[in-house]
């Protein structure tokens, strides 16, 4: 038999937020790397600090063997020579310098006998012969640092002098550094969490960002596609459970399967150009347009669908206005517009183009005489799938596509996009695009190959 996994509740919640998993991920990544570098930082410090103060020490002991052995009193005798030892070690015991600086002297023969001491040891410190700087320890908590010197006569050994300094103006400081500088870098880990938190916050926005726009957009993505291939699974099974259909039947749930495939082929199309599109402002197949021919274009094509809604569509005359342009693109970005006019324009009203220059760019205005809409809507009409009024657009046939297609082919001409629109009083549409002096004309729009366009 085999068990079941063990299911963890806070893995499987972190997997299912993985803007949460990064930002966690990318905290921690910048506490570890800057935790290592505090690491560094902290031993290096304590290894200089540790070291000077044991630099200070030495050079202490090396001043006070320099000290005492100009001080030294030799007497020769009979070609030998002694040491007068008393009377460089005059204060003994009771030497204040001595005791203050905590520095003890201590003499010892030529055979390593010891002659004479300022200290007493518990324990006595076998003698190092050579100039050498060492660190002893006396009892538990007690060190000393000692340098032994030999001391010599035109080339006879007197003995040796060692001068001894307590230890613990190293060990204290150290251990205090040590305390502080671990304190210290606990305290900046904290900080550095916080603040490694706030910035991956910071960083990942846009992500989260377009993770929610993705996340939207598939959502709606689907929702739109469930409803045509419901309505179509719908129609094939009641045509396959009736027993005698007649062609009369078979021919109107045909014409209701080609108008359902036809809206989720455009539906498709406009999320694949939406794909394609949306971020790539590149100059691939740009040319210098006569913007004024290609709204003509587009009139053109809208008249009989607005004389057919009892419309009117009006283009004022104007002289050429050339852009650099995708001709394709630019003809499907009015097409939406007017269409959309069109739409939301009852019977009776109008549908007014007008294109201007301003300064060296060329402005288009789309403005109808519809329904209008709502102060609060004006900042979403561009987002895709969104709707003013969801059941009356998918009754008109809307995808909620058409002004994010707009918005995107606006902004891969380098343009702007704006809209004004009140409740009952209509919409203007206001397009400006970046001009150019007259040139070549504008290529026609390849019919052929440019995707039905589908209106928000």
């Amino acid at each position: 038999m085999f068990r079941s996994p063990v299911r963890i509740p806070f893995l499987r919640t972190q997997s299912r937020n993985p803007i949460r998993q990064t930002r966690l991920r990318l905290m921690l990544s910048y506490i570890g790397v800057t935790a290592a570098i505090l690491v560094l930082f902290a031993v290096g410090f304590y290894i200089y600090v540790r070291g000077t103060l044991v630099e200070r020490v030495d050079d202490t002991l090396d001043h006070v063997v320099e000290l005492v052995q100009r001080s030294l009193v030799v007497e020769a005798r009979e070609g030998r020579f002694r040491v007068d030892v008393d009377r460089a070690f005059a204060g003994g015991d009771d030497d204040p310098t001595v005791e203050m600086d905590l520095i003890y002297l201590e003499w010892f023969a030529s055979d390593g006998t010891p002659v004479k001491s300022t200290a007493v040891f518990r324990d006595p410190v076998p003698l190092i012969r050579g100039y050498l700087h060492k660190t002893v320890e006396l009892a538990p908590g007690h060190k000393l640092r000692q340098v032994t010197v030999p001391v010599r006569r035109e080339g006879n050994l007197l003995g040796y002098l060692r001068v001894s300094h307590q230890w613990f103006e190293v060990d204290k400081p150290s251990q205090q550094l040590f305390i502080d500088l671990l304190g210290g870098g606990l305290v900046m880990l904290v900080l550095l969490g916080s603040a490694g938190w706030f910035l991956s916050e910071l960083a990942l926005r846009p992500v989260r960002q377009a993770y929610d726009q993705l996340k939207q957009f598939t959502a709606d993505a689907s929702h739109e596609l469930r409803t045509p291939l419901a309505a179509i699974q719908t129609n094939v099974q009641v045509a396959l459970a009736d027993p005698a259909p007649t062609p009369e039947d078979y021919h109107r749930r045909l014409e209701v399967l080609e108008r359902l495939t036809r809206r989720m082929g455009g539906l498709v199309a406009d999320l694949l150009f939406l794909a394609r599109n949306e971020g790539m402002a590149t100059e691939e197949g740009k040319i210098s347009c006569n913007l004024s021919e290609v709204l003509q274009q587009v009139v053109e094509e809208q008249n009989t669908r607005a004389r057919a809604a009892g419309l009117k569509v009006q283009l004022k005359p104007t002289a050429a206005a050339m852009v650099q342009g995708d001709p394709d693109q630019l003809s499907r970005l009015f097409t939406n517009l007017i269409d959309n006019a069109i739409r939301y324009t009852a019977d009776g009203g109008s549908v007014q183009i007008t294109l201007s220059r301003e300064n060296r760019d060329v402005v288009v205005e789309v403005r109808d005489t519809g329904i209008g809409m709502q102060l609060e809507h004006l900042s979403r009409i561009f987002e895709r799938f969104y709707r003013v009024d969801k059941a009356r657009a998918r009754g008109q046939g809307g995808t909620g596509l058409g002004l994010a297609i707009a918005k995107t082919i606006v902004d891969n001409h380098k343009g702007e996009i704006s809209v004004e629109s009140r409740p009952n009083e209509g919409t203007t549409f206001r397009v400006k695009l970046p001009g150019r002096p007259p040139g070549e004309r504008c290529a026609a729009p390849d019919a052929g190959n440019t995707p039905l366009p589908l209106r928000g």
